[in-house]
């Protein structure tokens, strides 16, 4: 581990995440992707929770923070990827006060035991994953409470059938968690979409609705799954536009998509 959490907004920390191929500080094991401790009076939320690798370093990152890992109250799950939920089940079986909300399509696919939205299955074997259970399946544009904060879901496929953003108003701004819907830009490269794959259903036209529905969501601090928080809300609009544009470009390449599948 070579930095300890520090504060993105108030009452919001990374508290988990991997380097994202050397383009940020690494705060647990390097598959984690970002996991996020949000703070309210009422209750202690955690955003993704990574591997089970990541586990231990996400704990004891909670408890640099004066948090009790055990006192976190809802898991809040941007989508079913491994590398944001494969600690889920460790997390729930240590704390059974512990509410887990994942988008209904997702939760759809796990109660059948179809693991496909987990995409483990790209990782070298051994594939272990620990199926986790999903107290409440959110529906796009529902607006439900984790203490005293107000949360609401947009469902914005693409990466996976069930990614979603979920915006939080609190402290006079609009938090933005969007796991790998869309990056900060990388100065040497440009945009970057969330991985495109035919096991997790990835779908460039969703995307491109998804990029268009996004851009009318006012958000002041976006907060992805992997890399660096994007703050104000004309540089949030522009990583959007450009990932608009990169997935619009792609979705219009028909040789491409023949040969990706998606």
């Amino acid at each position: 581990m070579t930095e300890t959490p520090r504060p993105i907004a108030p009452g919001v920390w990374r508290v988990g995440g991997g380097s994202w191929n050397a383009r940020i500080e690494a705060i647990s094991a390097e598959a984690d992707g970002n996991v996020y401790l949000l703070v309210d009076e009422e209750t202690h939320v955690l955003v993704d929770c990574g591997t089970c690798a990541g586990l231990a370093m996400i704990r004891a990152n909670l408890s640099f923070l004066g948090v009790d890992a055990g006192k976190i109250g809802d898991l809040l799950l941007t989508h079913s990827h491994w590398d944001h939920t494969g600690a889920a089940a460790r997390w729930q079986a240590d704390g059974s006060a512990l509410r887990t909300h994942l988008n209904s399509v997702g939760r759809a696919f796990l109660d059948r035991g179809d693991h496909r939205l987990v995409g483990y299955q790209i990782i070298a074997p051994p594939h272990i994953f620990d199926a986790f259970r999903v107290d409440h399946g959110v529906d796009d544009e529902e607006t439900f409470q984790l203490g005293d904060l107000a949360v609401t879901a947009h469902h914005l496929p693409g990466h996976t059938p069930d990614s979603t953003l979920y915006t939080v108003r609190t402290d006079g701004i609009t938090l933005g968690f969007c796991g790998d819907i869309v990056f900060r830009p990388r100065p040497d490269a440009g945009p970057v979409l969330g991985q495109l794959c035919s096991l997790w259903l990835s779908n460039l036209d969703d995307y491109v609705e998804s990029f268009s529905r996004m851009l009318d969501i006012p958000i002041d601090l976006l907060l992805p799954g992997h890399g660096e928080a994007v703050h104000g809300q004309d540089h949030v609009r522009s990583a959007i536009e450009q990932a608009l544009e990169l997935a619009d470009e792609l979705a219009r390449n028909r040789r491409a998509r023949e040969n990706v599948g998606v």
